[in-house]
């Protein structure tokens, strides 16, 4: 689909979403570091919220790898009760929403591994193939090792509550195109040197279905999306704010 056809298909969505009387205007707008007194105004300005996205998700990754290496963040997005994780989680709901489609990789990448470490497999699931899903093989280095890592992860997801056939199938897969098992780990992946990279058979096993038979899509996040909205404006009320 081109990114024409994509700005198309999400627009509607992204249209009704903010015509909700519900929708947290002032509090997403604080967590992109937007004024929050003109929410409904700038929430509106798709380029001004891509803008906020894309500084939000840098301000993400660096607070991130911060608390990775030991140190404490202090940036206004770091002190979010709800970081790493959901923060994480709504950064990627609002990149969907405003089809901001090339920042999603890396954030549900992090996403993903918090989700592995606190024993979230069907979450981790869900957000490795939302990594993949935003992903175009061969085109960027950069993204071909996130996709990777991806791919390393799964393993992971797969030997603990997956199917071990399908574990065992990819790593083979990564072990014939020179992968670590572990890039996961890594906070910003690099392909070896000897990697064959994108060549061939990559992503053999694909992304397992949870246990609904489901997997995460763009679509589906725009669910979670909802669910946020509807968390924000309780969590808005209980802080005495007024919904705009």
């Amino acid at each position: 689909m081109s990114e024409e056809q994509t700005s198309g298909a999400l627009a509607p969505t992204r249209d009704a979403a903010l015509e909700r009387p519900d929708f947290p205007f002032a509090r997403v707008a604080r967590r992109l570091g937007l004024d929050p007194a003109q929410a409904e105004l700038v929430l509106r300005d798709d380029e001004k919220v891509r803008a906020a996205i894309a500084r939000s998700v840098q301000e993400f990754l660096a607070a991130d790898d911060a608390q990775r290496a030991g140190r404490a963040p202090s940036t206004a997005l770091a002190l979010d009760p709800d970081f790493p994780t959901g923060v994480g989680m709504a950064l990627v709901g609002a990149a969907v929403l405003w089809d901001a489609r090339d920042l999603v990789p890396r954030v549900a990448l992090r996403v993903a591994k918090d989700h592995f470490e606190d024993g979230a497999d069907e979450l981790a699931s869900s957000y490795i193939a939302l990594v993949q899903e935003g992903i175009e093989p061969g085109e960027d280095s950069v993204d071909d090792a996130l996709a990777w890592a991806a791919q390393s992860l799964l393993v992971s997801v797969l030997q603990r509550s997956g199917s071990p056939a399908q574990a065992d199938e990819i790593a083979r897969d990564l072990a014939a195109h020179a992968i670590p098992l572990d890039l996961w780990r890594d906070d910003d992946p690099t392909l070896p040197d000897d990697s064959m990279a994108w060549h061939g058979g990559a992503f053999v096993g694909g992304i397992p279905p949870r246990r609904d038979e489901r997997s995460l899509s763009f679509e589906d996040v725009h669910d979670y999306m909802n669910t946020l909205l509807a968390d924000t404006r309780r969590e808005q009320e209980a802080e005495g704010d007024e919904p705009r």
